[in-house]
């Protein structure tokens, strides 16, 4: 019988967030794909070792996360959802309002029950951050800050114990899940950053070399 070879080319890229005048990130693309795609889909090569696949990494999202694993990265999205919810300024909780409900509704949000509360409340005033903002209290601040970011988790993340009571608990986190949720993230950029990935799977896997930043055109 003839035989249908199929080479799976996975092309993993971003463009470069990273404003290289104020240094500060303008999207948070590259840091939550760091948490929720780039190390599962070479992990999950460890239950089909017969399976090769070709993963093709553009320079332009290596060094953006190596700059969150670094601690360099200045990322707004982040130090908003990383801030004690009663230090937030005005401007910061609207923010927070208008961003981190940036999620699925469904398979992301919708996943956590609390998530998707907070969801509906936001949504009862019309999905306006500054309408929002007035019956939005410092616990609902806080659990949007923790459930924002586990809502980017990996599966494999997921499955880490503490990460697993947090879900547990659901709601009413205090300041200390939050930082935890924070160390827990860079812990996950540092296991997303291209080295660990490509000694993970280097026996099944090609990393091709690529320019700085990928282009398409329509």
């Amino acid at each position: 019988m003839a035989q249908i070879r199929v080479v799976i080319l996975w092309h993993q890229h971003q463009p470069f967030y990273k404003d290289l005048v104020t240094g500060q990130y303008r999207l948070p693309w590259t840091r939550l794909h760091a948490l929720k795609d780039y190390y599962g889909m070479v992990k999950l090569l460890d239950e089909f070792p017969g399976v090769h696949q070709t993963f093709n990494l553009v320079p332009s999202l290596i060094s953006q996360i190596q700059d969150y694993v670094s601690g360099s990265a200045q990322d707004p999205f982040l130090t908003v959802a990383s801030r004690p919810a009663r230090d937030l300024t005005q401007d910061e909780r609207r923010f927070a309002l208008q961003y981190l409900f940036q999620a699925h509704p469904t398979n992301v949000i919708g996943r956590y029950p609390r998530y998707r509360e907070l969801y509906e409340k936001f949504r009862s005033a019309g999905g306006s951050p500054e309408k929002a903002d007035r019956y939005f209290l410092p616990q609902d601040f806080t659990d949007l800050q923790v459930l924002s970011q586990i809502g980017w988790f990996d599966e494999f993340f997921l499955q880490e114990k503490d990460i697993v009571e947090l879900i547990r608990k659901g709601h009413n986190y205090s300041l200390d899940d939050q930082r935890l949720v924070i160390a827990r993230e860079r812990n996950c950029w540092a296991a997303s950053c291209p080295r660990t990935p490509m000694r993970r799977a280097r026996d099944r896997s090609r990393f091709p070399p690529r320019p700085f930043i990928t282009r398409f055109f329509r």
